[in-house]
């Protein structure tokens, strides 16, 4: 249906515009009508009054007439002695009539004439012969009107077509009046427009004046309707599209009347529990989505070293989903059943699925699953990756895809084949030319095309590093949406060349954060990292509540592993020192706060590094976001009277570790703590 363009009150314009004009249209009606009818009763008591009065007249002439000529004959006066002694009686009594009409003008009263036998004896209209017949210069028509208009005494409506009844040459319809008077028949003729001479000025006067009280009750209707209801309305509406548009909060006002009230209740209730019927879908959705997340995770490799029996290579990886579930995944795992620790192949991946959320997960699971099938099976890897794409591409509806670098390394060897299926090219560093682009590709995404994929091949020797990636990498934004890129990246690793897999990769991982702080992550972080020829870092984990007698379970975790590694007792004790205060510190401020149902639980990961020996030690939590780090270092006291209560404790674990930062991941507080000796 076409949108309506515009609303109630310009509909109610429209509408009061047409009923204006039909007022205004029977107002002119009703006005002619009536101003129509009191012209013609004017003009006949007009008329009719000057009938009368020339009937009088004629009268008395008539009486005069009589009475001299009763003298003239009893006297026996002759005519010659009248005339000399009595010219006016004289003249009366040879024509009674005499000039009766003396004064009269067409353009005051018409035509005027004293007919007699049919005659016209005397007129004030030059257009009518005087001593011819009325009947032959009027017509038939018009002069069968005096019989009507002197039997009924008022004037009755003619058209002459002989005689001309108005000034300006032009023939039109008129009115006739009539009366008889002995011998004599006074006929009285308005032109329709001397009769109703006043009836366009009495009208526009009268409309003029009615479309003013008209103009000013519409304009005061108007306003009435836009105050108490399309206003209203629209305040209303306005409220409406906000809420539409996902403000919740917004509440539509009490507008006054019984009805918009009842409105404005019933919007205000019906948001009220589209709020709670979206807080609870939420909180079902966050429960069904922190599920997906957690059988999502259990399916990636989480447990570091992998394989703690093979000594010839490290690895290392991690993934950051950008919502609660994600499209990106990685994967190693060892291909064949004849691996030990010396010789065997070992697959890794990183892949990113187009889109985000729970989709791209299930999408994620099943090419995790067949690249992982088809390279298990011992098959030409550029083989195994056209399998698993043949399989993507059925029943793919909806057009979902995947990028995918996939490694196999024969770590007997070093010898390493890959197949780069439209993803982001990776970092080698080889030590007779650093850090360098793996660019070639072997085929474009999984998941759309059914093409063979080719596998290209390295060799790799001992040190030599793999850094693999997502884009969230290189093009995770800043808060001036600026993108962090590879060669910021390539910086990165540049910077950290020495490093084992699990430091570069936290290197990068915090580089990323750090440039992208303020900014909300606008994708999945997946990174993989991988040494040739080294042997792994030793990685154990342990979970204690977040209370301080738990500290001396947390001392002998990790002085498990030192005692094993012969690590001396001095360095033991400066690492003590250093994770009793950040211990503590969880303890005591972490869940400050909290719900009182939140688990108050501190996660203990220990890694051990044996070139050169160190370790690294991760305490986890869940609790608010607290950087023990943020603070400025207190000064040392000079002696021991100015020794502060507190403050010198960080201080203190800062100089007893070799290194020692914080992050804030998906979450969780993170403080690393590295010790070597």
């Amino acid at each position: 249906m076409k949108k309506r363009d515009f609303g109630i009150h310009t509909a109610f314009r429209i509408g009061i515009c047409i009923l204006g004009a039909l007022a205004v249209l029977i107002t002119f009606t009703y006005n002619y009508q009536s101003e129509t009818v009191s012209e013609y009763a004017r003009a006949d008591a007009s008329v009719q009054s000057e009938v009368n009065y020339l009937q009088l007249q004629l009268s008395s002439l008539k009486e005069r007439a009589d009475a001299f000529g009763a003298v003239v004959t009893e006297t026996g006066t002759s005519a010659e002695d009248l005339a000399r002694t009595v010219p006016d009686e004289y003249d009366l009594l040879s024509d009674p009539v005499g000039d009766l009409l003396k004064g009269y003008t067409m353009a005051e009263t018409g035509t005027v004439a004293i007919v007699s036998d049919g005659v016209v004896l005397m007129t004030d209209d030059p257009r009518l012969a005087v001593g011819a017949s009325l009947r032959e210069q009027i017509g038939d028509d018009a002069y069968a009107a005096i019989d009507v208009a002197i039997a009924e005494g008022k004037m009755q409506p003619i058209r002459c077509e002989r005689a001309l009844l108005n000034a300006s040459g032009t023939v039109e319809d008129g009115y006739l009046i009539a009366g008889q008077q002995g011998d004599y028949t006074v006929v009285i003729v308005e032109p329709e427009s001397m009769v109703f001479r006043n009836r366009r000025s009495v009208i526009w006067r009268e409309m003029i004046v009615s479309l003013g009280i008209l103009s000013l009750v519409l304009i005061m209707v108007d306003r009435l309707l836009y105050m108490t209801v399309a206003r209203r309305i629209d305040s209303a509406n306005e409220a409406l599209e906000r809420i539409t548009n996902g403000e919740l909060d917004v509440r539509v006002e009490d507008m006054g009347t019984r009805e918009f009230s009842s409105l404005a209740a019933g919007i205000n209730k019906t948001v009220d529990a589209l709020q709670g019927q979206i807080a609870e879908s939420e909180e079902r959705m966050n429960t069904e989505l922190a599920t997906a997340k957690a059988i999502q995770e259990s399916a990636l490799p989480r447990t570091f070293p992998p394989f703690p029996g093979i000594t010839k290579f490290d690895i290392y990886a991690s993934m950051n989903a950008a919502l609660l579930v994600g499209g990106d995944f990685y994967d190693f795992f060892l291909v064949g059943d004849d691996c030990s620790s010396l010789e065997g192949k070992l697959g890794f991946v990183v892949a990113d699925v187009s889109g985000k959320g729970v989709p791209a997960a299930l999408f994620m699971m099943r090419a995790k699953a067949l690249i992982r099938d088809y390279v298990v099976t011992g098959m030409e890897l550029g083989e195994a990756v056209t399998e698993a794409n043949r399989q993507l591409c059925e029943g793919n509806d909806k057009g979902m895809f995947v990028t995918a670098w996939v490694g196999l390394l024969d770590y007997g060897t070093g010898h390493v084949d890959y197949v780069n299926a439209g993803h982001n090219p990776p970092l080698l560093w080889q030590r007779e030319g650093g850090w360098r682009w793996m660019r070639k590709r072997s085929g474009p995404m999984l998941g759309l095309f059914e093409v063979e994929y080719n596998a290209h091949a390295i060799d790799c020797h001992s040190g030599d590093s793999w850094i693999l990636y997502t884009d969230g990498v290189t093009e995770a934004f800043d808060v001036n949406e600026e993108l962090y890129g590879e060669e910021r990246l390539l910086e990165v690793a540049e910077r950290g060349w020495l490093l084992h897999p699990r430091e570069l990769l936290e290197s990068v991982r915090t580089s990323v954060a750090e440039y992208a702080e303020g900014a909300e992550q606008s994708d999945d972080i997946t990174i993989l990292t991988l040494e040739v020829g080294v042997p792994p870092e030793v990685t154990a984990t342990m979970e204690v509540p977040a209370d301080v007698d738990e500290l001396a379970n947390v001392n002998d975790f990790l002085h498990a592993e030192l005692d094993r590694r012969l690590c001396p007792k001095r360095v033991q004790n400066q690492l003590d020192v250093a994770v009793e205060e950040l211990f503590v510190n969880v303890c005591l401020y972490a869940y400050e706060g909290a719900p009182e149902d939140q688990p108050r639980i501190v996660r203990v990961q220990r890694t051990y590094s044996a070139d050169s020996s160190s370790i690294t030690v991760d305490l986890i939590d869940e609790g608010v976001a607290f950087n023990p780090l943020a603070k400025p270092d207190a000064q040392a006291p000079s002696s021991i009277e100015e020794m502060p209560i507190g403050g010198l404790g960080i201080l203190m674990a800062k100089r007893m570790v070799d290194e020692i930062r914080y992050d804030r991941i998906d979450g969780t507080n993170v403080v690393t703590i590295v010790k070597k000796w």
